[in-house]
């Protein structure tokens, strides 16, 4: 194919046409800048609420608790929890409530059971234990509330006026003491914490079971909790120390062992039915001399492990890794290296 040649007069013809062309629509450049402009930032906007929207999809999810479904954050911030044994739970996990329900108790007005003070600076109270103050806590403006099954009927009165404030959580009382700190810890997002103080936890049990293991077929520990007045009390074998001592292979006395209900109260006089090799009496905030006089009792002399000077005050308060590691430092103090 030959090369297409335009001759002069054409030509001129061609240009002329062209420079009409461009002086009709030589506002066009400007009126595509400007559909550009008002185009593409409103696409963008569309993009950036759908994103919005898929964020905020993304940012609660649905969980079970023992009131049935509940919709929370999936990364909560601020958490209000409304009994001290659930605080100890979270405050273990690295989480600081902004808020808690407190237990009055000891000589000394301690807030928070088992809980180390400095841990507990600054968290507002919002009522005592079960019985929270609403307006406490709409004022703190949680997104988060973390409460205790009552196993009655208090429970759904308060939890629909706590779900008007922000979602709330009733935390089962698990058969497991360490099993209600993993489902706070799945609550909270923090099952990664969790799972460590596992690892740890089992790691401290086995080497602790493997140093008693000439003994423990040899050795039966009693507990006692001093309440005053002469009396003492005795737990369930479900209680945290118990699922310790199943786990190591520790023997209780058949009478504790045996116990059905959850809390019992003794007169000192049956204190001998409750005397093993190790007895260890648990501290509920006494003072030291209150605590001292109830040790030296004639009764309390008279047992087996007194007279071999195997009777310990220990502060066993709660259910969760915080405590669960303080009773095994003791049985390592007191069992291993006999303090």
């Amino acid at each position: 194919m030959g090369i297409l040649t335009l001759s002069q007069p054409l030509l001129r013809g061609v240009m002329q046409r062209l420079r009409k062309i461009v002086a009709r629509y030589k506002h066009l450049p400007l009126f595509l800048a400007t559909i550009t402009i008002l185009v593409v930032p409103a696409c963008h906007s569309d993009t950036s609420q759908l994103k919005q929207n898929q964020t905020y999809l993304a940012t609660t999810r649905i969980v079970n608790h023992a009131l049935g479904e509940v919709e929370i954050p999936v990364s909560p911030h601020r958490v209000v929890v409304l009994h001290d044994h659930l605080l100890a739970c979270v405050m273990e996990l690295g989480f600081k409530p902004i808020g808690s329900t407190y237990n009055v108790y000891g000589e000394d007005n301690q807030y928070f059971r088992g809980i180390p003070s400095e841990w507990t600076d600054s968290i507002a109270k919002v009522g005592v234990n079960d019985q929270p103050s609403l307006e406490a806590v709409l004022d703190l403006a949680p997104d988060l509330i973390l409460g205790r099954d009552l196993g009655n009927s208090v429970n759904e009165m308060y939890y629909k006026q706590l779900s008007a404030i922000a979602p709330t959580v009733i935390v089962k009382d698990s058969e497991g003491y360490l099993s209600q700190s993993k489902y706070i810890a799945e609550i909270l997002g923090r099952s990664d914490i969790a799972e460590k103080l596992q690892i740890e936890y089992e790691d401290r049990i086995q080497n602790l079971r493997q140093q008693l293991a000439e003994n423990l077929s040899n050795i039966t520990i009693s507990v006692i909790s001093s309440v005053g007045g002469g009396n003492f009390v005795t737990f369930s074998a479900n209680d945290i120390y118990d699922q310790i001592f199943n786990e190591i292979g520790l023997r209780r006395p058949p009478i504790q062992q045996n116990q059905k209900e959850i809390r019992l109260v003794h007169s000192i006089e049956t204190l001998h039915e409750h005397d093993a090799d190790v007895v260890f009496v648990r501290n509920f905030g006494e003072s030291p001399d209150k605590f001292l006089s109830f040790l030296k009792q004639p009764l309390v002399l008279q047992l087996r492990a007194a007279q071999n000077n195997r009777v310990y005050e220990v502060h066993w308060l709660g259910g969760n890794y915080l405590v669960a590691n303080r009773i095994i430092d003791d049985l390592y103090k007191y069992l291993v290296h006999k303090d």
